[in-house]
């Protein structure tokens, strides 16, 4: 009789048949009318940041493999430029990969994201590197790499190091055997991980092609260009030349 007064408007073939017993049904009616959605909302909203936040990465088989990309915030050039650059070799397509950031993703980000392409390979968490219980969620003591990217664009370069390091460190403490690929932005800032597995410095890679320009003119160019994956399509006059 209660659930169906609640959730309908009754069948009538029951009803309270005293005065005070029909006071007390209309009270609990409207008293549901209150709570009942103020309970959903709360249900909702608990989905909804669960949603941002993202779940935990569960391997399916023990032979499964994946990678992790820490960044301070996530960008959707960069992460494309990472997925493309990565894809692109075939022994790399059967990883997974596991964005792990502290920031929410813009509206760019999940509509990247929700591209078929991606969606089945690479899975957003929303957490810290410096934070164990987020590493665990990430399963980062069984991937396969971890990728430690710098935010783009940034004044303060120096501070954007800084946030790098502590998260190379923190890797490195909760998952000693995971291979490390940092990238940083100052030269003088190396030697603070110098224990990760590959690091590159961009000012310093930057500077070096540009010394190597002036001895022979165009060697930056070649080089940028081999260190892009293009997959273009040829023109049907060419083909036929």
């Amino acid at each position: 009789f209660v659930v169906v007064t609640f959730s309908t408007v009754g069948y009538g073939d029951i009803y309270p048949s005293w005065v005070p017993s029909q006071m007390f049904v209309m009270a609990t009616i409207f008293s549901a009318l209150l709570v009942i959605p103020l309970q959903l909302e709360k249900i909702a909203s608990y989905w909804r940041e669960k949603q941002k936040q993202g779940s935990s990465y569960s391997m399916r088989t023990e032979s499964e493999r994946h990678v992790i990309i820490c960044a301070t915030k996530l960008s959707a050039d960069m992460c494309l430029d990472f997925l493309h650059e990565f894809f692109a070799h075939p022994a790399l397509q059967v990883y997974y990969v596991v964005l792990l950031s502290p920031t929410e993703l813009d509206g760019q980000m999940q509509m990247v994201l929700s591209v078929p392409l991606w969606s089945q390979r690479v899975m957003y968490i929303q957490g810290s590197a410096l934070k164990d219980e987020d590493l665990m969620r990430a399963k980062a003591q069984f991937a396969h790499g971890c990728f430690l990217l710098p935010s783009r664009n940034v004044n303060d370069r120096n501070k954007v190091d800084q946030a790098t390091i502590l998260r190379t460190w923190a890797v490195k403490d909760f998952a000693p055997m995971c291979p490390l690929f940092v990238q940083i932005l100052r030269p003088e800032n190396k030697f603070h991980i110098s224990f990760a597995d590959h690091v590159v410095c961009e000012e310093e890679l930057k500077y070096a092609l540009l010394a190597n320009n002036c001895v022979l003119p165009a060697v930056s160019t070649l080089t940028t260009l081999l260190l892009h994956t293009l997959k273009g399509r040829f023109d049907s006059n060419y083909n036929r030349a």
